[in-house]
């Protein structure tokens, strides 16, 4: 039986996001993680036991500050990908999303492929996904497909217009206001690859969500992915379009952000997840490098690499005398002339 339109684009997606970063082909925008430079902590006067990684957000506490980050569901491939990526995170005590479920809510049959995460993760913290536009009913659907935990609500606008059957109008703001009042669950506003600016991050806050996802450039750009898809070609090119996870968390920073934060974007080290706490996340989660190393590893290999990253953390925390996640934040760094002038600018757009 042929699949519909919509679950081969899911497929389109997986394909050329894993082609994207096997090929290290993803565009770098603006600074990266090698723009900060931590300072050494000589005397840090503790041991990597003393080191707690647990994080308290949504009520809820996690054993590790990063989680699997939202990719698939809505195809025969990408359900498959879906359980793997959810055992995978039952086995080594993570939080996972979801991608995008309004496929599930045109064509029932394919939210077989969301709740195969909530069979192989029964007892963990699943985040489910839908886009800005969705109203509360489907929002509620969405949730109980999955018995989900929290639900991001994903604003992709760049994404839309590159893509030759995107949406051309976005009104999203008294629609996620009314979703955010009544959603059972946290709710999460989540960019999907082109960052955050400070005018976001204030406009949010008056929104009052439970956390925001900066989703920055520099991990799966979306504008390439869709750009690739479009037949016939077309010029419309927004591949170095947004602002990189560095430069968001910085940005939130000058927006006198108060909602917990999420980093996503090019995260793909114990390192990163360090660097992202240290300028303000609250969580980090990764999805295009871990979806890439579960198609190339299979689950024992994304296992062993997230172990890698759980042992990495409390001996890196260790190295930087932060014996929890949220005293990275008062860790002093050095940051790189472009990220120094970066900062100088958006300080000045502030005024």
């Amino acid at each position: 039986m042929s699949e519909s339109a919509q679950a081969h684009r899911k497929d389109e997606h997986l394909s050329l996001g894993v082609n994207l970063w096997r090929q290290q082909q993803n565009i770098q925008v603006g600074a990266t993680f090698d723009d900060i430079r931590w300072l050494p902590e000589t005397f840090p006067e503790m041991a990597v036991a003393d080191v707690n990684t647990q994080v308290t957000l949504f009520g809820h506490n996690f054993d590790w500050p990063f989680y699997i980050e939202a990719m698939t569901g809505g195809s025969t491939l990408t359900g498959r990908v879906n359980g793997q990526l959810a055992a995978v995170a039952q086995q080594t005590g993570l939080a996972m999303a979801v991608g995008s479920q309004s496929i599930a809510l045109k064509e029932p049959d394919a939210a077989k492929t969301f709740q195969i995460a909530r069979q192989n993760h029964p007892d963990g913290f699943l985040i489910a996904n839908l886009g800005a536009d969705h109203p509360i009913e489907n929002v509620r659907q969405a949730i109980d497909m999955i018995d989900a935990n929290a639900i991001e609500l994903h604003v992709n606008v760049a994404q839309e217009l590159v893509m030759s059957e995107g949406d051309r109008a976005f009104y999203w703001l008294d629609n996620l206001a009314t979703v955010i009042a009544k959603s059972p669950v946290p709710v999460i506003i989540k960019e999907v690859g082109f960052g955050m600016s400070q005018s976001a991050f204030k406009t949010i806050q008056a929104l009052a969500p439970s956390a925001i996802n900066v989703g920055g450039a520099n991990g799966t750009n979306f504008a390439m992915i869709e750009r690739r898809r479009n037949r016939p070609a077309e010029t419309f090119n927004l591949d170095n379009y947004g602002l990189s996870t560095v430069e968001s968390l910085l940005a939130a920073q000058s927006a006198d952000n108060n909602l917990p934060l999420i980093a996503t974007g090019g995260i793909a080290s114990a390192n990163d997840v360090v660097t992202s706490l240290m300028l303000g996340a609250t969580l980090t989660s990764s999805a295009g490098y871990l979806l890439n190393t579960l198609m190339r590893d299979g689950e024992a290999g994304l296992i062993t690499e997230i172990q890698s990253w759980q042992r990495d953390l409390p001996r890196l925390m260790t190295l930087l005398g932060a014996k929890k996640t949220a005293e990275l934040s008062a860790k002093p760094r050095l940051y790189s002339p472009m990220l120094h002038n970066f900062i100088q600018q958006t300080k000045k757009a502030t005024r």
